[in-house]
């Protein structure tokens, strides 16, 4: 059962509880600031749903990689570093289907792996595959087999 509880006032936010598979379906579009991923956590961690090992889909899909400022993606990876100290283990699984998209989450992605976090995530091309990852039906080589085709 799938059930919206945020939804910001652009609409570039919205957030939605999948119980069933026990996630939480970030859908990002448009032009988003940390401010307001920030107050997305926020909302997302005060939800009597939530609860620390849940996982995580980032929908990406709507979103314009290479118009998002460098200094946003630095600002971002301090902010969810905040985040990872208040939450357990789990999967969060990016999805795009834009190919310059990808790639530059790719390389984003190889940024925090460095860092260390306690998330394991993994790039996707399509909603399907990332459910299939977070499920436990794909294999753990750091990206889904349909992302590396």
């Amino acid at each position: 059962m799938l059930r919206a509880f945020l939804e910001a006032t652009s609409l570039s936010i919205c957030s939605t509880f999948d119980l069933e598979r026990d996630v939480i379906v970030m859908k990002i579009s448009g032009k988003v600031t940390v401010q307001e991923l920030v107050a997305g956590y926020d909302e997302i961690f005060d939800h009597p749903e939530f609860h620390t090992n849940m996982h995580a889909l980032w929908d990406l899909s709507g979103l314009d990689m290479k118009k998002i400022p460098m200094s946003e993606v630095r600002q971002l990876s301090r902010e969810l570093r905040q985040y990872m100290k208040r939450r357990g283990v789990y999967k969060a699984a990016l999805v795009t289907n834009r190919v310059p998209d990808f790639y530059l989450l790719r390389a984003y992605l190889g940024i925090l792996k460095l860092i260390g976090s306690n998330i394991h995530f993994r790039l996707h091309r399509s909603q399907e595959d990332a459910y299939e990852w977070i499920a436990g039906e794909k294999g753990h080589d750091g990206f889904s087999k349909a992302a590396n085709s």
